[in-house]
Order: C-alpha cells, then sequence, then structure tokens
C-alpha cells in the first residue's frame, strides 16, 4: 500500500512539473496582449464565478457580452 501511495505521489509531482512546463511554453509561444482594466476587471469576476461553481447559459453569457 505505501508504494502505491508513493507512486500516486510521484505522478502527481510529475504532472504539477509537466503542467508548469507547459505554461512555460504556452507564455513564450503566445505574445501576452495588453488588456483594459475593464477587460480585467471583466475577467477577474469571470475567474470567480467559475470559482463559485456558477453555472451561466451560453445565450445569456452571449447577451452579456451584446453578441
Amino acid at each position: 500500500m505505501a508504494q502505491a501511495q508513493a507512486s500516486l505521489n510521484s505522478i502527481y509531482t510529475e504532472i504539477k512539473r509537466l503542467r508548469h512546463e507547459v505554461e512555460l511554453i504556452r507564455t513564450a509561444l503566445i505574445p501576452e496582449e495588453k488588456v483594459s482594466d475593464e477587460e480585467m476587471v471583466e475577467i477577474l469576476e469571470i475567474d470567480a464565478r467559475m470559482r463559485r461553481g456558477e453555472r451561466v447559459r451560453f445565450a445569456d453569457a452571449l447577451a452579456e457580452l451584446n453578441v
């Protein structure tokens, strides 16, 4: 059982390392866009909604964006 836990821990550690490497590659390949203060507020609001687990109908989201 201890060996299985050690394997899970090593897999978890490797996944975290790979995730970090992918983020570094993404940052290097995709230039950052400049966002306005208003856009940043909107992004942070969306992030907060996602963390709270809120769900929004697609049509409602498009309506909010006036699309």
